[in-house]
């Protein structure tokens, strides 16, 4: 099986530089999840969460409509 795609989600101008190459050592702890496509292929998406506050007024935004 041939080895499968890492894909990092990353927050633009956040307040610190993410860590890209090992997930457990981010500061963020992102999270992640295995993909597998209909024709067998696989991958990993890991999602940096941003420390300036962003995702929570995203939140609040989405949920107010």
């Amino acid at each position: 099986m041939p080895l499968a795609a890492i894909v990092h989600l990353v927050p633009v101008s956040d307040l610190i530089e993410h860590d890209v190459d090992d997930e457990q050592f981010c500061v963020c702890g992102p999270g992640s999840e295995w993909l597998i496509a209909d024709d067998g292929s696989h991958g990993k998406i890991i999602v940096h969460h941003a420390l300036d506050g962003r995702d929570l007024r995203e939140r609040d935004r989405g949920s107010a409509h």
